[in-house]
């Protein structure tokens, strides 16, 4: 008994022992503080809702596209089918890629990445509709999100199962995996921060603010980007309902995961799987990625929903190719290809409900859909007979099947801008519609027409190695594009001719069904963006070729896959290759991880630093100013921002100069500073901000003319300084009437 007893107890008395030592040191000598756990479950609080928005559009948009193809199990296998189709049909015809086998499918892989993106549309959309109704109201978001959730809870238990039983993804090596990772964790480190991007506080979460606060969608507002198809702004709004601004700013981040999800698809589906891997190398090597991502933009949405677009018809061209491979009980291939049409339109309407530079996508497709039904009038067994009526509805029905759900998709964003300012597309072709706050001084002043390059023939030749170099962008840290696009921009020109490919490589192989179209599209993005160039310096904006350089990547992949076909014995071409790149990756690295010790996010994610203090050191004077605002001002205080176009932080109502041309604007209406004085009375202005290091900026870096005599008497003779700011901002009440 003695014996059983001091068995027993000799362990529970360490045991207490051991809690009692190590719980007393650490209760004296504290690891950590409250606040510091406080910060982690603060993070875990802005990605909880990010990610429940994120599993509610897989849900939706996986269960829409099981709509789409009724009589096909959604999620299938890639691999799976490919081996059904196989067994089914036989030998393939020379040329297609075993891959390509069953092309109606849709694969696993596909349902994840277009079905998100797919649901991130439908919510946006959905969104739109209540902020119209007036119900941007949290209990309604949040009833709204939890009833969504429960229906596509099925669909998500579907999706697991099937995810389980599907075949693991081929692993890349062990450089391209630390790399990726790395890249990642930048970008999330940097993308859990308190937003201090400048679109972003200018308009992207300034207008969901502003329609919160009002509880709907409304009008009236002289910030013209506004008025720009706004599907993701209706995303953040929806994440700020939920949780707050770093939510909304997660949402662009996971587009960045679905376009790098979509780039390998693309890669792997219409070139070879070793592309895959390398296409996302080479997408992530693109510094504006990771920087975008962590930005609340909408860059990576655009682009995401562009390509989506241009790999669903190149689907839909591997239907109408192999017509052979995927006929079913007689019924002809071009009815199985409509799917894809109708899911490129959808994906095509989405990307005009972001930007109105998004028209180059549905032009650019419609073409290449009647360019390729033209060209299969003249095969037979696609023209579904000789007479005129079934030929023509063979290039008609293709493109109407594309264009109406494009079309059906876009225009409430421009119905809603004609109901709200009489221009469907607010503020451009003012002569045609006009528009409020608008005319032709802020036309002229918005265009910078003429400022361009012009029509250099040198400058255009070297276009692709200065955009490479980053040096004339507007915008540098948005802008950079990294040197590997630029390192295989020769061998995808000399991949592209087929004759002069196979002579060297030694190989007579099929041209990737898909390969014309992606270049196609990329050399429609290049040719409005150097018009754009030549036209203004405002358009020098690497940001703005985005959707054609992610649409380079897949490409970029397949000729570095494509490069050990060089080696010889005595060189080895691919592996010299490697080397360079992987240098290249290392120092890029290196510039990433510089840039985030630069912004020091850990010591606002560990509880170390608020988030005032975070963003009073990332934005310095403009947060300092914006404070200054919201503590000293009344609450009826009506403030006009002079070259300043940034309100978000703002709590009162701050009326921002939005392209940095409100002075000259009420110079050339008003003349004198009197004259503007009265203006402002009229129009319930209190007080008056102004950013002195912007217009230093106007007045350094542009051919603007600034009347410094009218601003000069304005201040002197009508604004009273206020206390408190001085510098970089001067803040002023307007003095009354005398």
């Amino acid at each position: 008994m003695k014996k059983f007893l001091l068995t027993w107890m000799v362990p529970v008395l360490f045991v207490g022992w051991l809690f009692f030592v190590i719980g007393r040191f650490f209760v004296v000598q504290k690891p950590f503080e409250g606040t510091n756990a406080l910060a982690i479950l603060r993070a875990l609080l802005d990605v909880g809702p990010a990610l429940w928005l994120g599993l509610i559009a897989l849900g939706l948009g996986s269960w829409l596209l099981q709509r789409m193809w009724p009589s096909l199990r959604c999620g299938r296998s890639h691999d799976r089918a490919t081996q059904r189709a196989r067994s089914e049909t036989g030998p393939s015809q020379r040329g297609v890629q075993s891959t390509l086998w069953t092309p109606v499918e849709i694969g696993f892989g596909e349902t994840l990445v277009l079905g998100t993106g797919l649901g991130f549309g439908a919510l946006g959309l959905l969104a739109f509709g209540l902020g119209l109704l007036g119900l941007f109201q949290r209990p309604i978001f949040y009833g709204l999100t939890l009833a969504l959730t429960l229906v596509v809870a099925p669909q998500l238990k579907n999706l697991f199962h099937q995810w389980r039983q599907h075949p693991p993804l081929p692993t890349p090596n062990l450089p391209t995996t630390v790399y990726c990772l790395l890249i990642m964790t930048f970008t999330l480190l940097l993308a859990l921060l308190p937003p201090a991007d400048v679109d972003g506080l200018f308009y992207h979460l300034t207008g969901p603010k502003i329609y919160l606060e009002a509880g709907g969608i409304v009008g009236g507002i002289d910030i013209p980007h506004l008025n720009f198809p706004s599907l993701m702004e209706m995303l953040f709004a929806w994440a700020m309902l939920l949780r707050g601004d770093i939510a909304a700013k997660l949402l662009h981040t996971q587009f960045a995961f679905l376009l790098a999800g979509l780039v390998y698809l693309t890669a792997r589906d219409f070139f070879n799987q070793k592309a895959a891997w390398s296409a996302i190398v080479i997408l992530l090597s693109m510094p504006m990625v990771s920087t975008l991502a962590g930005w609340a933009y909408n860059d990576l949405a655009l682009a995401f929903y562009q390509l989506a677009g241009v790999y669903a018809v190149g689907k839909w061209l591997l239907v109408i190719s192999n017509w052979e491979l995927a006929t079913d009980k007689g019924q002809r291939t071009k009815d199985k290809g409509l799917p894809w049409l109708i899911l490129s339109g959808i994906f095509a309407g989405l990307a005009m409900g972001l930007k109105y530079t998004s028209f180059i996508t549905p032009v650019t497709i419609s073409l290449l859909i009647l360019w390729y039904s033209l060209n299969n009038l003249r095969t037979t067994h696609y023209a579904l007979g000789s007479g005129v009526v079934r030929r023509a509805w063979c290039v008609v029905g293709p493109f109407t099947t594309f264009a109406l759900p494009a079309l059906l998709i876009a225009v409430p964003w421009y119905l809603k801008n004609w109901t709200f300012t009489g221009n469907p597309v607010y503020p451009f072709l003012y002569g045609l519609f006009g528009g409020p706050f608008w005319d032709g001084f802020r036309a002229e002043w918005y265009a910078a027409a003429g400022t361009g390059i012009g029509w250099e023939p040198q400058t255009l030749l070297t276009l692709p190695w200065l955009l490479t170099l980053g040096a004339d962008d507007v915008n540098y840290w948005d802008g950079r594009t990294g040197p590997l696009l630029m390192l295989f921009l020769p061998l995808i020109v000399l991949f592209s001719l087929p004759r002069l490919k196979a002579w060297l490589t030694a190989a007579e192989e099929a041209r990737p069904v898909a390969l014309t179209p992606l270049l196609i599209y990329v050399l429609a993005h290049f040719t409005v963006w150097t018009l754009g160039v030549i036209w203004s310096r405002s358009l020098w904006q690497s940001r703005l070729l985005l959707p054609g350089l992610v649409a380079l990547a897949p490409l970029a992949g397949w000729v570095w896959a494509e490069l050990p076909r060089f080696d010889r014995p005595q060189f080895s071409l691919s592996g010299f290759v490697n080397l360079a790149i992987g240098l290249a990756l290392v120092l890029s690295l290196v510039d990433t991880g510089l840039l985030t010790l630069k912004i020091n996010p850990l010591p606002y994610l560990a509880g170390l630093e608020s988030r005032d203090e975070n963003l009073t050191r990332r934005l310095g004077a403009h947060y300092v100013a914006m404070q200054e605002i919201n503590a000293t001002l009344p609450v009826e205080a009506v403030v006009t921002f002079l070259w300043e176009p940034r309100s978000y932080y703002c709590r009162r109502d701050c009326r921002p100069d939005s392209i940095l041309d409100k002075f000259p604007h009420l110079v050339r209406q008003y003349q004198t500073a009197a004259n503007i004085a009265r203006a402002w009375r009229d129009q319930g202005v209190t007080h008056v901000l102004l950013h002195r290091e912007g217009l230093n900026f106007i007045l350094r870096e542009t051919t603007a003319e600034i009347d410094v005599v009218v601003l000069d008497q304005l201040v002197q003779t009508y604004l009273r300084p206020v206390e408190g700011l001085s510098g970089a901002y001067e803040l002023y009440s307007l003095e009354p009437a005398r």
